[in-house]
């Protein structure tokens, strides 16, 4: 049973955008013993997992055919108008200097 059901409005733009494959993998069930054997052996230096046969690496065609999911084309995007310096208050309480924000980093 889903948590939510997809409002019947939305349903063309999510299919045309081509994210309904991921809608309908719906509830899944996590196997917390083989992700904590898959994070003992990730190599953050070369991006791989070290396997008793071998090296292997998830790739974005993995998660692609896995997910139903386009990689080809341009981007989704969309506009960004956010005020950098009320936002770094709300949610760290305090304001960088503005010569600190360049685009959509700060400074350190």
């Amino acid at each position: 049973m889903r948590e939510w059901e997809m409002d019947s409005r939305l349903r063309p733009y999510i299919i045309r955008s081509g994210f309904y494959g991921v809608y309908r993998i719906g509830h899944i069930t996590l196997d917390w013993g083989l992700i904590t054997s898959l994070v003992e052996r990730w190599r953050p230096e070369t991006h791989t997992f070290h396997l008793p046969v071998g090296e292997m690496t998830i790739t974005l065609q993995d998660v692609a055919v896995i997910l139903g999911l386009r990689i080809h084309g341009l981007p989704i995007t969309g506009t960004c108008d956010i005020d950098w310096s009320l936002l770094c208050y709300e949610l760290l309480g305090v304001t960088p200097p503005t010569s600190e924000i360049r685009g959509l980093a700060i400074s350190t």
